[in-house]
């Protein structure tokens, strides 16, 4: 089954290429819940039961997100049962400390999709990426994985890397543009 596993970790590094370098919401929720289906499958058949459980709530974490834009949905209250659901599901799959690390990851992943700023969002993803990075280290060990984190990383840097390069230079061409 590793074999087929691996696809549906190719499936999900595609989404991973489109998540973050997208600056509207709705579209990064969209790919992210791709990934997430995609994710869930593969840690499936890897019998990675920790990641596969957080996997599933990702996925309705993301359609609760994206299909109810009101008010209840980004209250404190909705984050914080995505944050238990997180703890109950390292729980019940417990098989040893590293098995809180898929709900420590999703609920830094759920905190920075329930923020409204994409810059925020794209930050928290660099430390939820290391935490499924340790977990696949001490458990998964999973070839997608490894490339699907270092392409969140690259992606997330590299997108808040431009925003930060964009302004330095509008900023530069208006200090020109007034001495001038």
């Amino acid at each position: 089954m590793n074999p087929i596993a691996q696809i549906f970790g190719a499936l999900a590094i595609c989404c991973s290429l489109l998540i973050y370098s997208r600056n509207e919401k709705k579209k990064l929720l969209v790919f992210k819940c791709i990934q997430d289906i995609c994710w869930l499958v593969h840690y499936l058949l890897l019998s990675a039961f920790s990641a596969a459980a957080t996997s599933a709530l990702c996925v309705v974490r993301s359609v609760t997100f994206y299909g109810n834009p009101k008010k209840e949905t980004k209250s404190k209250l909705v984050l914080l049962l995505f944050l238990l659901l997180y703890a109950v599901s390292a729980l019940l799959t417990w098989k040893s400390i590293f098995s809180i690390l898929p709900a420590i990851s999703s609920s830094i992943s759920t905190v920075a999709f329930w923020m409204k700023n994409p810059k925020h969002t794209k930050i928290l993803a660099i430390f939820a990426a290391l935490c499924t990075l340790s977990y696949n280290i001490t458990v998964a060990n999973s070839v997608s994985v490894y490339i699907g984190v270092s392409i969140t990383i690259l992606t997330s840097v590299t997108s808040l890397l431009i925003k930060c390069f964009q302004k330095t230079d509008s900023k530069t061409e208006k200090s020109k543009t007034e001495e001038q």
